[in-house]
């Protein structure tokens, strides 16, 4: 299980990653913390439907792809779509290299962690979207050991990163991000580096002892956007959990309300 503390604009957020169990966790452990909201992610729908009748919770159902890292490398790339699996050998030729930043060696690099940000945030911009990196909820995973992020670079340049959040047996794609709109670099490039990047990251996962890989969300599997599409090339199975939000202060439970009311 991972869990971290961190607050947005002056609201203090627990989050909890990778239940050990389908059981939802007793509430009076964790209302003796201070904190106002608890997002508990991945809960299972008879865990979530038990606890979505309090008046300071709110479930929402989500949409993903598992990725079965138990099963044998070959089987693994069989799953993954020809032209993908072309592109990524294409990749492997090319002058770029795969790197690798644990947490521990994140908290020492903050650069690094900057230039992750940075990218970020650009990509959002190239796309005519907004989007603010949340600092203080990166660097408390980072103190959790809890984070991994990757990346394919070209001499000391990023193409493309990956970061993950880390449980014992589950790995979650958190962000994956590029810059292939800006002109700088070869679009071409980019994408095949981001179909490379996801299979090397399985592979160290694999190695690491991990069982499942969560590919971070779809958002409609029966009508897939190009993100999704991508996403479905890898031959991950559809799975379904909740996310569920607990307002555990005064403060916490009336930003609850509010979100119940916004969800309708």
């Amino acid at each position: 299980m991972v869990e971290i503390t961190y607050r947005k604009k002056g609201v203090s957020i627990t989050q909890v990653w990778f239940l050990e169990s389908d059981t939802f966790p007793p509430m009076e452990e964790y209302k003796k913390s201070k904190t106002d909201i608890l997002f508990f992610h991945g809960i299972s729908s008879d865990a979530a439907a038990e606890h979505f009748s309090a008046g300071n919770c709110l479930s929402s159902e989500f949409h993903t792809l598992f990725s079965d890292l138990k099963e044998p490398e070959e089987t693994l790339s069989a799953r993954i779509h020809k032209n993908v699996r072309y592109e990524i050998r294409r990749n492997r030729k090319e002058e770029v290299e795969y790197r690798i930043f644990r947490s521990s060696e994140l908290l020492r690099r903050p650069d690094e962690v900057s230039r992750f940000a940075d990218m970020y945030e650009l990509m959002y911009r190239q796309k005519g979207q907004k989007a603010v990196w949340n600092q203080a909820q990166f660097t408390e995973y980072m103190k959790k050991d809890a984070v991994l992020l990757t990346g394919i670079y070209q001499e000391e340049n990023p193409l493309v990163y990956h970061s993950y959040i880390v449980g014992e047996k589950q790995v979650r794609l958190l962000h994956s991000v590029s810059d292939f709109r800006s002109g700088t670099v070869d679009a071409s490039l980019v994408a095949r580096a981001n179909k490379r990047l996801h299979w090397e990251d399985m592979l160290f996962f694999k190695g690491e002892g991990k069982e499942c890989y969560d590919w971070g969300g779809v958002s409609d599997p029966q009508n897939p956007n190009g993100i999704d599409a991508f996403k479905f090339k890898f031959g991950g199975e559809p799975a379904v959990y909740y996310n569920v939000y607990q307002g555990n202060s005064f403060l916490g439970k009336a930003v609850v309300t509010i979100l119940k009311h916004r969800k309708g």
